[in-house]
């Protein structure tokens, strides 16, 4: 079963090691839901989220509008499943009436969806076994607060 989701948010995660981007998931049930990230990625996706544009397409912004461009358009995106904790996502699209299914990867999941507004899922299996119940880790700082 897929849950909607939102994102909660960019973080840092401070660790003893430096500073690591996670973008944080909420799903409907409440549940959150870490994903480490790039740093290129945690730039695209917390810009889209605080309405910053570019003067020129970024990548996620390209390829929206290549996609546009072939009479597509993004349905959703579904965070669909975890294996040796390396989460892994589909961007669905629809053409005429067609239904696209692309691998990819989360960060760049999420990055297109913020910029469009479409739907975000999460497979319950996905978050029986990375999310979280609890408030985020104390370690936890808001990603333009360190970069």
């Amino acid at each position: 079963m897929e849950l909607v989701a939102e994102v909660y948010g960019v973080f840092a995660a401070r660790s003893l090691f430096g500073v690591s981007p996670v973008v944080v998931l909420r799903s409907e049930d409440g549940r959150l839901l870490p994903i480490y990230i790039g740093l290129a990625e945690a730039m695209a996706i917390n810009s889209a989220l605080k309405n910053r544009i570019p003067p020129r397409p970024m990548t996620h912004d390209l390829l929206i509008d290549i996609i546009g461009k072939l009479n597509a358009k993004v349905e959703r995106v579904v965070i669909d499943d975890l294996v040796d904790n390396t989460f892994y996502a589909r961007v669905i699209l629809k053409c005429d009436d067609d239904e696209i299914d692309v691998d990819a990867r989360p960060s760049d999941s999420i990055a297109i969806a913020v910029r469009i507004g479409c739907p975000i899922y999460i497979e319950d299996k996905v978050l029986d076994e990375a999310g979280l119940l609890e408030d985020l880790p104390e370690e936890f700082v808001e990603f333009d607060n360190v970069f």
